[in-house]
């Protein structure tokens, strides 16, 4: 299922600059993560699951490692014509936990808003399980990939309206779901992973004892339209962004709520994996530690929850880390 760092929670696009020339931020740090899944194998350098597991109606084990926390962004403004070329991690995705990395541009038009459009790569390899239903025997590492793109509609009209679409191609390089089970062909194909994931999200931000508060609520459909139907899901999301502002110190809370309806019966236990997640997550910002212009240290912590129908694809992650952020 997913991992924390994908949890898609609020927090508005930043607007152009007036001025040209460069810009971005820079973010190194460190943490740990602790996770029960028994589907992703492998996210970078961390390993998620065990490889061998007695029963695929077992919940998973717990895998704990330390991890970096790095990303970055390079960006650069033509102040006269309102447009920005971008290659990295917008700052309002490094928020909300979305380590995607984009390349595209942002133009600004009039009254109308701004509009942006990026290319979607995830840089570090996620690797799942071949066949996460063997049993018995150490289970086989495969390349998951997810690219696309996304769009963008920011300040709706002067509102705090923003609304985004976003295109994933669901990659598995060897999928063999369910090829260690009793199955026939027919319902190995309904296991296959491959496939397409659509999102459409609105959110809208408000303001009130500006600059103290800002709190963006948003609501998000998704169509996870995999080759298996049992695979296949619709889901309805909501989020919720909270930011408080208060001297040197800006305060983020994240909340996030999904119901996942699946298309068919999983043929390995005869029914849905319909399932609920539930994610939250706080980050603190302090700007000019040391009296250090432009830097700002950080501390995160996130939880995020996936409680299926089936015990088997029962998924929970916990992340903290702690870095130092510089905007130039």
């Amino acid at each position: 299922m997913l991992l924390l760092c994908s949890i898609p929670t609020s927090y508005a696009i930043e607007p152009i600059p007036k001025e040209n020339g460069f810009g971005g931020f820079v973010n190194v740090g460190i943490g740990g993560t602790t996770v029960e899944s028994n589907n992703l194998a492998k996210f970078g350098s961390v390993d998620l699951s065990n490889d061998t597991i007695n029963s695929v109606n077992d919940k998973p084990d717990s895998e704990s490692s330390a991890i970096p926390v790095i990303a970055a962004e390079l960006a650069y403004t033509f102040a006269d014509t309102r447009t920005q070329i971008f290659l990295g991690n917008q700052l309002e995705d490094y928020i909300r936990f979305d380590f995607s990395t984009l390349a595209g541009i942002r133009q600004e038009i009039g009254s109308a808003g701004i509009l942006g459009a990026s290319l979607l790569y995830t840089p570090l390899a996620t690797e799942v399980w071949e066949d996460p239903f063997l049993t018995g025997s150490p289970r086989t590492k495969t390349d998951r990939s997810a690219d696309g793109y996304r769009l963008i509609w920011s300040k709706v009209y002067g509102t705090g309206l923003e609304l985004r679409y976003s295109y994933r191609d669901v990659d598995i390089d060897n999928e063999r779901s369910g090829a260690s089970v009793a199955l026939s062909d027919a319902e190995r194909t309904l296991l296959n992973r491959n496939g397409d994931n659509h999102r459409v999200t609105a959110e809208y931000t408000f303001d009130w004892d500006k600059p103290k508060h800002r709190l963006v609520p948003a609501i998000s459909y998704n169509d996870h339209d995999s080759d298996g139907r049992a695979m296949a899901y619709e889901s309805l999301s909501l989020g919720f962004n909270y930011i408080y502002f208060v001297n040197r110190w800006r305060l983020v809370s994240n909340l996030y709520i999904a119901d996942l309806s699946f298309d068919e019966a999983n043929p390995v236990y005869g029914q849905k994996a319909d399932s609920t997640q539930l994610g939250a997550s706080f980050t603190a910002f302090y700007s000019k530690p040391f009296g250090w212009e432009g830097w700002f240290a950080n501390g995160s912590i996130s939880w995020f929850e996936d409680d299926s129908d089936i015990n088997f694809y029962d998924a929970s992650a916990g992340l903290f880390s702690v870095g130092l952020l510089y905007r130039f």
